[in-house]
């Protein structure tokens, strides 16, 4: 099934299966969904102050697994498990795992399945196919549900939503600046909504002003990283301000970060003018940057091709990976090979 048929299915949460196998392209929604369908389970039990037990990648022993599933109420407390997985069970495992679930029905079992950093996209889809293959049993009902990323109008509800748990009201304009500014990643987005639970009085809803939204959300977009960006459009040499920005001592995720999000907007106005022309910035971002910046922005998107902003993204992402591999200061070859594109 999809996300749309979960929705359906969890709002009925006095019918809920007892095991679930969560995949797809969403890493977000795959979490996402685990947590909450953990909690509507325990709250359909009535098990106050019992909490989900967790279960990380190679720390998950399938024996023990089996057992807390095998495990009868009348002598314990329920087994409520999640398990995020990045490697397929086979057949047999699941048979075991389902088939002890199967005899103590008042347990549960939800499996988070992510793609593994070893394996191609279309390898991770290989084994999901077969993981849901493997997720069967003739004796209980099992719920596998593929998700993809969360569309814009997705975004926007989830963190309207989070807004109302957090107790605080943003007009719709600065949710989506939000977003915009985390490069649509809406776990990081929702993460920033936290920013402005600062002095909330749980009797009312606390409005937040959009400058307080601008000042509190500028992240790392410090001088030196926006003259960066500049100094690249325009062809001129930025070897310096790189190492002043690196002895500002900005840590080089939120510098790639910065960048992305710098030629993800460059993206969107040169999108937006290709289709429509004149730019308008209100319907490009979401809000009205000075004119300077609208002008700027206009005239530096149109120096790439449309093959140029594919290319960009593929370096860029390469340096996260090769960041979060420790090959640190990297940055200066990606950024030599971007301005190398411009016209």
């Amino acid at each position: 099934m999809y996300k749309k048929e979960l929705d359906s299915l969890l709002s009925k949460p006095n019918h809920l299966p007892r095991a679930y196998l969560l995949y797809g392209a969403s890493e977000f929604y795959i979490a996402h969904y685990g947590s909450k369908i953990a909690k509507l389970l325990l709250a359909g039990q009535g098990t106050e102050g019992q909490e989900v037990q967790r279960f990380y990648f190679e720390e998950c022993d399938i024996n023990q697994i089996y057992t807390l599933l095998s495990q009868n109420s009348l002598f314990g407390d329920k087994s409520f498990l999640l398990l995020r997985l990045d490697k397929k069970l086979d057949k047999k495992t699941c048979e075991k795992l389902l088939g002890a679930l199967a005899n103590n029905m008042e347990n549960a079992l939800i499996i988070e399945f992510y793609a593994s950093s070893a394996k191609s996209s279309a390898q991770y889809m290989q084994d999901c196919r077969a993981f849901v293959s493997n997720f069967k049993s003739p004796k209980i009902p099992v719920a596998e549900v593929r998700f993809f990323e969360p569309s814009l109008s997705e975004c926007m509800q989830i963190l309207q939503e989070r807004t109302k748990e957090l107790n605080i009201a943003l007009k719709t304009e600065d949710l989506r600046y939000i977003l915009e500014l985390q490069n649509n990643n809406i776990a990081i987005a929702l993460k920033e909504l936290e920013k402005f639970c600062i002095g909330v009085d749980s009797s009312e809803t606390k409005q937040i002003e959009s400058q307080s939204v601008r000042f509190l959300s500028e992240g790392v977009a410090s001088f030196s990283v926006e003259e960066l960006n500049c100094a690249i459009m325009e062809k001129k040499p930025f070897l310096k301000i790189l190492q002043t920005i690196y002895e500002e001592g900005i840590d080089e995720m939120s510098l790639i970060r910065e960048v992305e999000r710098f030629f993800y907007q460059l993206f969107l106005f040169f999108s937006y003018i290709k289709t429509k022309g004149a730019p308008n910035a209100a319907e490009i971002l979401g809000f009205s940057p000075p004119r300077h910046i609208i002008e700027r922005q206009s005239r530096y998107c149109i120096s790439l091709r449309e093959q140029d902003y594919a290319k960009i993204f593929e370096l860029l992402n390469q340096w996260h990976v090769d960041c979060m591999s420790g090959k640190s200061k990297n940055g200066i070859t990606t950024l030599i090979k971007i301005q190398a594109m411009l016209r």
